[in-house]
This record gives structure tokens, C-alpha cells and sequence, in this order.
């Protein structure tokens, strides 16, 4: 055997050991960090997502818990003071809202796993992709049980096994345990993925529905969104912030 050959051998099988792809590999690879793409349009950055601009298809126990989650007639209508978002006093904000909050998402990939390194709440996810089937009975957990298979280019992660005490965004929209989340991540580029997010949750919506595609781009190391960060909602800092800015700014007196 020519030393050139040895050299190629011994190369592919340390890729292999170090999680990364082969050149024969067909699968993409998302390693990498990722922020969402806010000089686009559509659901970018925190603004109004689709499933808000065009009411969700309610049934009349979820359209319950939404009002019963949303001061006023319009979401976010009353201060957050007076509200009850459970990220007021520092909860977890769960799988969903994680995923469409403009922080870092620092993806790791494996051979039989991707890990996901999330700025927003300093947590992380394992989406397994060794074959295993979403188990029947897992959890309630705040970013639930994920398990992902890949068809073509596109990551699909199906999760289930969420706390249903968590929101899906910030305007309150609630869903159940019985919720069945899927995610599809498709590789448009070397910098470029697109993401949507499909909910189906019979007690709360009366057929699933699905997001309107997110951009997210690669981040150089170099840049300012390059490393995840520590960002921890920790309730020593949400109770002095609540005291310091929330409660003045609307209105109430402790």
C-alpha cells in the first residue's frame, strides 16, 4: 500500500473518531455557532411570529389558557410587572422559545448525536440520531426528549416530552404535554440554514400548524457572536431587576 493511501486511511478515521463527516459523508454538517438572521424579513428577532399575526387554530381549551395568559385584548398589552410570564421569575423558557430567541446556538455534531449549546438560558439539548425511536412516556422535561433522522439535506427532529408550564413565546401561547414538536433544519449553504417549526397538539390546537421558515447564519469564531456566553436567568438577578426596572416601569409599587 502507498504511504499516500495510509495518510488518507488514518485521516478519515480520525474524522470519524473526532464526530466529523468523511468526504464520502452525504449528510450535512451543522457544527457551528448560529444566530438568527435579523436583516431579513419574517419572524426574525424576536418580532411577531406567523402563528401570532394569523391566530393559531385554537381549540376552545387552548384559546382558554391563551387568554388566561394574555393581559388584555393584544398580547403583551399589560406591563410585565403585572404579568404572568413564568420567565418573570426566572424559569426555564423551553424548548420553543429557546429556538426562536435571537442568542447563539452553538451546534456540535456527532456521529450518533447533535448537541446543542444554547446562549439563551445557558442550557443545553441532545437530539440523538443513532436510529432509536421517540420513546412513548418521557418526561415532562423543559426542553423535552429529542430524536432526529436525516432525509436529504434536511435534519428532521421530532421532540416530545415537554413541560407544558413553559410558553411557547413570549405573548403566552400555551400547548400540552400531549404536544409532539417537529423541526426541520435544512443546510442551504456553508453559512446559511433554514429552520421551521411544526407544533401538533390536539388539546390545544385543532390541527398542527407550522412556523414561517427562520434564517440562521454561521457566526466567524472572531465575531461578537462567535462563543456562546453565560446567560443565566438566575433569581437572585430577576428578583433585583424586577425591583429596580420592571415594577417602576409599570406602575408597581412593592
Amino acid at each position: 500500500m502507498k504511504p499516500s493511501s495510509i495518510l488518507v486511511i488514518v485521516a478519515v478515521g480520525l474524522a470519524a473518531m473526532a464526530g466529523a463527516p468523511s468526504a464520502s459523508a452525504q449528510t450535512p454538517n451543522l457544527s457551528g455557532v448560529w444566530l438568527v438572521d435579523n436583516s431579513i424579513g419574517g419572524p426574525q428577532g424576536g418580532k411577531m411570529t406567523k402563528w401570532m399575526r394569523q391566530d393559531p387554530p385554537f381549540t376552545p381549551e387552548g384559546l382558554a389558557k391563551f387568554n388566561a395568559n394574555k393581559p388584555g385584548k393584544v398580547p403583551r398589552q399589560a406591563p410585565p410587572a403585572f404579568g404572568n410570564d413564568p420567565l418573570g421569575d426566572a424559569n426555564p423558557p423551553g424548548l420553543v422559545r429557546t429556538l426562536v430567541y435571537p442568542r447563539p446556538i452553538d451546534v456540535i455534531q456527532l456521529p450518533d448525536r447533535i448537541v446543542q449549546l444554547f446562549e439563551y438560558a445557558h442550557f443545553w439539548r441532545t437530539i440523538w440520531t443513532d436510529g432509536r425511536a421517540v420513546p412513548d412516556s418521557p418526561g415532562p422535561y423543559w426542553y423535552g426528549y429529542s430524536v432526529g433522522k436525516w432525509e436529504g439535506d434536511t435534519l428532521v427532529v421530532q421532540t416530545v416530552g415537554l413541560d407544558a408550564r413553559a410558553w411557547l413565546d413570549e405573548w403566552g401561547t400555551p400547548f400540552s404535554e400531549e404536544a409532539k414538536i417537529t423541526e426541520r433544519w435544512r443546510k442551504v449553504d456553508a453559512k446559511t440554514i433554514q429552520m421551521t417549526i411544526t407544533v401538533d397538539d390536539p388539546p390545544t390546537f385543532a390541527k398542527p400548524w407550522t412556523s414561517d421558515p427562520r434564517t440562521l447564519r454561521i457566526q466567524p469564531k472572531t465575531s461578537p457572536n462567535g462563543e456562546v456566553l453565560e446567560v443565566i436567568f438566575a433569581p437572585m438577578d430577576e428578583k433585583e431587576f424586577n425591583q429596580r426596572v420592571r415594577d417602576p416601569a409599570g406602575g408597581r409599587v412593592n
